[in-house]
């Protein structure tokens, strides 16, 4: 089929904080305060999103409970966030939305995709979670080794439990990770790409790919933003990133500001044919292919610099001829007589 370059795009952020350990280093109500101005129309993604001609919506989703102390969420709240992602994924495909963006701006967030990972890769907590910034742009060691030390600890609290994936959502992940899963597999079924670039919605791709595996292959990685989570994520999902902007803007501003060049990609594949290489009928390559000859004859170009043919029967060869004529009737094989010394006749 032609590509077409997504029209119609709709981008979901998701708010819903982590509590305990996981928020730690996060500046009180920021993640509200970035939800406020996405449903205003204004702030980096809102604005992101009108350039690249895609409407923002706004999803709250459940708030998580400390993951080091008791479950993040309960098992009906999961299946009640599945089921809320999967209509999201709906209504986008019923509404005509060609492309889904997912984004997340909740306290907290990076740290709880960070422990899906680790229960479902295998990773270790300091390999997966990225370093911890101040508002003025200072490193937090500090908040950087709580967040490390409540996955530990989470990890240790569900060591026998049997890392289902919907366990794994409801002791680790939240609100905001089972919302995104319910979001990828809705938009699977109804064959819906979607637009990755952070921690959480790789998360959610780690857990669909247990509980539905072609989940995978309607997933697109904008950037990996340099984090981590994203880059072990996108390796084991076989996800390979499309640009590398590391605008540090959050989740789904990578993919947004990505949507224009990929747009004119597409567009670009559409207008072109199949194998450039190759031209066609417009193309203003030289037919240099040798013609059929006149008549019969040798079917080369070239010139003949052989000898010309002899007018009348004879030897093809106009070198001269020393072999030694047959003898006319039986005898001697020599011509010549030989001459005696004694002068007596020979016989």
């Amino acid at each position: 089929p032609t590509p077409a370059p997504w029209p119609t795009v709709r981008a979901l952020l998701l708010h819903g904080d982590h509590t305990g350990g996981a928020a730690a280093g996060s500046l009180p109500g920021e993640s509200s305060r970035r939800a406020r101005q996405a449903r205003a129309g204004t702030g980096p993604l809102a604005r992101l999103a009108a350039e690249a001609g895609a409407t923002l919506q706004v999803v709250d989703t459940p708030s998580a409970a400390p993951m080091e102390q008791e479950p993040a969420l309960g098992a009906a709240a999961v299946e009640s966030a599945l089921r809320h992602g999967w209509r999201l994924a709906e209504e986008a495909a019923d509404a005509g939305v060609q492309l889904l963006v997912l984004g997340a701006c909740g306290a907290g967030a990076e740290t709880a995709a960070a422990a899906v990972l680790t229960a479902t890769a295998g990773a270790e907590a300091p390999a997966v979670l990225s370093r911890v910034y101040t508002a003025d742009g200072q490193i937090d060691d500090a908040a950087w080794m709580v967040r490390c030390a409540a996955v530990r600890d989470a990890l240790h609290r569900t060591r026998q439990s049997s890392r289902d994936a919907k366990e794994v959502l409801a002791e680790l992940g939240g609100g905001d990770v089972a919302v995104a899963t319910g979001v990828l597999l809705g938009a699977a079924a109804r064959r819906l790409p979607v637009l990755l670039d952070g921690p959480v919605g790789l998360a959610a791709g780690m857990i669909s790919r247990d509980l539905a595996g072609q989940v995978r292959h309607w997933c697109l990685l904008a950037d990996h933003g340099g984090q981590p989570a994203v880059r072990l994520a996108a390796d084991v999902l076989g996800l390979t990133p499309l640009l590398d902007l590391r605008l540090d803007l959050g989740e789904g501003a990578n993919a947004l500001a990505a949507l224009p060049l990929l747009r004119s990609v597409l567009s670009l594949a559409a207008a072109l044919p199949s194998h450039p290489q190759l031209g066609g009928p417009d193309s203003d390559e030289l037919d240099f292919t040798e013609p059929e000859p006149a008549g019969p004859g040798p079917t080369t170009t070239q010139p003949d610099f052989t000898g010309s043919e002899p007018a009348a029967p004879g030897p093809t060869t106009i070198q001269p001829d020393f072999t030694e004529a047959e003898p006319a009737a039986p005898g001697p094989t020599d011509t010549a007589t030989e001459a005696d010394p004694s002068g007596r006749r020979a016989g």
